[in-house]
């Protein structure tokens, strides 16, 4: 895909937060401030794409996209000016599934669902954050955006979870963390970008989309123009057009930069 900078053909930046637009203190360094400016200036949209249930977005972003289209939950969840316009929350018999599941086969393990922006477990545990201990059957009719299994002491043999999951549902495993995170089938950042610049008439080829994580790989996939900071794991670079820098070193603002400046032949490179 190619993207050529007219006055008439705004470009739409997809733009994933941890480890990609913040740094590893999870900071917005100037030059990605600046950058982010320059792209708004231009007449340039941004739409915010992280794994982050909402109540942890706002926090973390700066003035300059406090206020863009957000997608949460690693893509199960489009939010637009504080409203929710798009749902793909887990199958609630999927849910109920693997609650019955872990009760049998791993009883020990700490398990979570993300319902309504806040987070419930099945019994205290020492995790940074707010949650609700809670009977998690009695709420799985209720529409759960994630599942979540925590491993504090280190992630356990987790191939018998992934062999009974069933097919409408899907986990993200990352080497990054420790955790699995169980979403719908159908739940990646890729189908909720396409669904919100749809409502524009848009399609995910006007889209430039930068991540590091699995959660990042069908977007970069996807988009029409995917990139991957230098600190992004191989799958998310092997799928990305090109590299830019670690999301230390500003790699958002030089991404940006290059974009402005040379548009259309990036995809070339």
């Amino acid at each position: 895909m190619f993207y050529l900078l007219t006055s008439d053909c705004a470009m739409i930046l997809a733009l994933d937060l941890d480890d990609t637009l913040l740094c590893t203190d999870k900071s917005v360094s100037p030059a990605n401030r600046a950058a982010l400016r320059r792209w708004q200036e231009h007449g340039h949209e941004v739409i915010v794409a992280t794994g982050r249930p909402p109540r942890n977005v706002a926090a973390v972003l700066p003035t300059e996209i406090l206020d863009v289209p957000r997608i949460v939950y690693n893509g199960a969840q489009a939010i637009v000016d504080g409203t929710i316009v798009y749902d793909n929350p887990i199958p609630t018999a999927d849910v109920r599934f693997m609650l019955e599941w872990t009760a049998e086969h791993v009883p020990d393990w700490y398990v979570g669902l993300e319902i309504g922006d806040q987070l419930f477990v099945n019994r205290h545990f020492a995790k940074a954050g707010p949650f609700e201990v809670a009977d998690l059957m009695s709420l799985s009719d209720l529409p759960a955006a994630k599942m979540l299994f925590f491993f504090p002491d280190g992630r356990r043999e987790i191939a018998p979870l992934l062999a009974a999951l069933p097919p409408t549902t899907r986990a993200l495993v990352t080497p990054k963390f420790s955790l699995v995170q169980l979403c719908a089938g159908s739940a990646d950042k890729a189908h909720a970008l396409a669904y919100l610049v749809g409502c524009n008439e848009r399609t995910l080829a006007d889209v430039v989309a930068i991540g590091d994580d699995i959660n990042d790989i069908e977007m970069v996939r996807c988009c029409g123009l995917g990139i991957a900071v230098e600190n992004a794991l191989p799958e998310v670079k092997a799928v990305a057009t090109w590299i830019t820098a670690d999301a230390n070193d500003d790699g958002v603002a030089l991404a940006i930069g290059r974009l402005l400046t040379t548009g259309a032949s990036l995809a070339a490179d």
